[in-house]
């Protein structure tokens, strides 16, 4: 009869860890980033009549100013809040229960 000998419990390595919590992290990151571009595109062609070339166009446009984010030209997300909110008067505040609300200045 075979003795069930208690096995010694192997421990991650702790910069494996990290890396896999930051894959993770990645792979949420770009999956939410996915659907809010699907998100806000089936908005523009559903509901503004956007059709193939201005989808690209806005697709385009939304690609450069993520790349300059990312690449830090942009420093933060605020920037792109102020932006909105000096020449458009539009500023979207995280509500109650994470909904997003939109306040309009008097522009």
């Amino acid at each position: 009869m075979k003795k069930n000998i208690p096995m010694k419990r192997q421990r991650m390595n702790p910069a494996l860890a990290r890396m896999t919590l930051m894959q993770r992290d990645s792979m949420i990151m770009k999956a939410t980033n996915k659907a809010m571009l699907l998100l806000a595109m089936m908005v523009l062609h559903d509901k503004f009549g956007f059709g193939k070339k201005r989808l690209e166009k806005f697709l385009e446009e939304y690609r450069k100013q993520l790349e300059a984010y990312n690449e830090g030209y942009i420093e933060s997300v605020k920037d792109f809040e102020n932006v909105l909110w000096e020449e458009c008067g539009i500023k979207i505040d995280e509500g109650i229960g994470g909904e997003d609300r939109v306040e309009k200045s008097g522009m």
